[in-house]
């Protein structure tokens, strides 16, 4: 591997760093040769994503950051002392560590007072609240649309090599919370940069390869490690390969 690249560093959810079985991130890591930096934590959104790479990336020696992009519908629901009301909602959070639930800062530190409440796309505790009477589709979608094309362009105007994935096509971004109207704001999704993403990222993705690939699931949201691991062959390799492999 050539010294351009001394570090992987990873974002995404729990399709990123899992506590229980190594995912692509892993793989990629021994493909590459790469120490690994996962940075992706279970159940996470776009604002804590965006944060994080924002927080990280540029303090990473000689970085390659990849990324996974979750489904649309999430909400990353900031926590603190203003808010006792939601430190007390804790039983709601995601199990970052895999014992015990947690919010996370933006650095990536765990606690039960302050940081982002993470649970994916599910409206449990108060964040059910928000999914009943202010979540709709449309802004969700659009706002993950602008915050890949907002990421795309720091981590160029910082000359970050990376490559990027996601969860599901990027056309199709909702995992569970549908509703009965939806007017894309079309030039967002026509400023993504497609050529960093592994190939048919606007009709396909992870879970979409998965699904047609018949791998076992170790539940009906994550694929067993044996995916993780083909995938990592056949689309994310593949595409270090086509943006950067000439210069290694």
């Amino acid at each position: 591997m050539s010294i351009k690249f001394k570090n992987l560093v990873t974002f995404g959810c729990s399709l990123t760093k899992d506590n229980y079985f190594d995912t692509w991130a892993n793989y990629l890591s021994a493909e590459l040769s790469l120490p690994l930096l996962n940075k992706a934590e279970r159940g996470a959104g776009y604002d804590y994503i965006s944060d994080a790479i924002v927080q990280s990336v540029t303090t990473i020696d000689s970085p390659l950051c990849v990324i996974m992009w979750p489904t649309a519908d999430r909400f990353d629901l900031w926590v603190n002392d203003a808010v006792p009301h939601l430190q007390d909602d804790i039983g709601y959070a995601s199990w970052l560590d895999g014992d015990n639930p947690a919010f996370c800062t933006i650095d990536g530190t765990y606690n039960k007072t302050r940081g982002y409440c993470f649970n994916g796309a599910v409206p449990r505790g108060l964040k059910h609240l928000y999914y009943k009477y202010f979540y709709t589709q449309e802004f969700h979608i659009n706002k993950a649309w602008k915050t890949i094309v907002l990421i795309q362009n720091y981590l160029k105007h910082n000359s970050i090599p990376y490559i990027m994935s996601n969860t599901y096509p990027l056309t199709s971004m909702i995992q569970y919370n549908y509703d009965s109207v939806m007017q894309s704001e079309q030039s967002f999704l026509d400023q993504i940069d497609t050529t960093y993403f592994v190939d048919d990222a606007l009709s396909g993705g992870f879970m979409e390869y998965c699904k047609k690939h018949e791998f076992d699931m170790f539940n009906l949201h994550h694929p067993k490690t044996e995916a993780h691991k083909v995938y990592t062959n056949a689309k994310i390799m593949v595409k270090f390969n086509d943006l950067y492999n000439r210069s290694r």
